[in-house]
């Protein structure tokens, strides 16, 4: 088909455009390895173990064939739980596999809200496009503007971990996934998740965490989200004060990014930190990154929401990372 000279100049202007946009923000990050000085995670107590366990059962799964594509197919999986701390919800996500014989790398991704968006569906499209099974995290629904307490969060975050470890449980029993070789990955309060879950699980070896940060009082009085913002009028106006609030969060919200990120191997970290971010703050990210032991980091030149400018870079970068670290084959 032939291209007018008009067509041809708007082309021509598209595609020096896109490589200009490529250039720039690719000169507009500021990457730093691991501490050369970090020595290790810290050994997770017994308690710890205890408080993100659950009665060990029989796991009878629902599948549900939902795409196929050239290299990989998409099942939906659902089971429940073996214990409920937040609601009764069964334990969901979507489950990529490769289409040929073989145990393969999984990674499991955390979304930023109830269902995977185009955000992270655009990963594991990427990750199964290049021989990695993958799991889209259904989280359990929950509405910011329905939080009305920090036993909430709590209990949102502490069945994040149960969900997860249970999926974990799921996946290693089947004859298409490597035990050996789980990765996770979130952005946001995906990224939250992603922490917390890393910390928890053991069996995780590697992790990218994107946009994340700790502590929870920390984010909830400083965040720009609307609905936070709310929260935080609405416990004003009760007569609460930023430090009353403080205390109340940081007494009742146990799983913590920022508490469990010393419990995270920072040698098998990749974390994104927007420079400008007004959601989770840059404070809240560099407090995150120091308390997990310095780990790889990139800062990126946007805020919370412009960082989608980078979602090309960032999974290409996370598509490297994982393997290798995963050494996928």
């Amino acid at each position: 088909m032939k291209l007018g000279r008009f067509s041809e100049s708007i082309l021509a202007r598209l595609v020096c455009g896109g490589l200009l946009l490529s250039m720039m923000l690719g000169c507009s990050c500021a990457h730093h390895a691991c501490d050369p000085a970090y020595v290790g995670p810290k050994t997770r107590p017994a308690e710890m173990l205890e408080y993100y366990s659950y009665p060990e059962r029989k796991i009878e799964a629902k599948i549900e064939a939902v795409g196929r594509k050239k290299r990989y197919v998409i099942e939906r999986v659902e089971f429940p739980s073996a214990l409920n701390v937040f609601d009764t919800s069964n334990i969901r996500f979507d489950f990529y596999v490769q289409n040929k014989e073989g145990k393969f790398p999984t990674i499991i991704i955390w979304p930023i809200r109830d269902n995977p968006d185009f955000c992270v569906e655009g990963f594991a499209r990427r990750f199964a496009n290049n021989g990695f099974n993958c799991v889209l995290m259904h989280n359990r629904k929950i509405d910011l503007d329905d939080i009305v307490s920090a036993e909430q969060v709590e209990d949102s975050f502490r069945q994040t971990v149960l969900d997860g470890r249970q999926v974990v449980d799921y996946l290693v029993k089947t004859d298409r996934v490597d035990a050996d070789r789980l990765g996770c990955m979130g952005v946001s309060l995906g990224g939250l998740r992603a922490t917390i879950f890393s910390a928890a699980e053991s069996r995780v070896k590697c992790s990218v965490i994107g946009f994340a940060g700790g502590s929870m009082a920390d984010i909830t009085l400083s965040s720009g989200l609307g609905p936070v913002r709310d929260y935080f009028k609405a416990m004003a106006e009760k007569g609460a004060t930023a430090d009353v609030i403080r205390e109340e969060l940081s007494a009742k919200i146990q799983t913590d990014p920022l508490a469990l990120a010393p419990y995270v191997d920072a040698r098998d970290v990749r974390m994104y930190i927007a420079a400008f971010d007004n959601v989770i703050p840059r404070k809240c990210g560099d407090r995150l990154w120091e308390a997990m032991g310095k780990p790889d980091v990139v800062y990126l030149f946007s805020g919370h929401f412009t960082s989608l400018l980078y979602l090309p870079c960032i999974e290409q970068q996370s598509l490297n990372f994982f393997k290798r670290k995963l050494q996928a084959r």
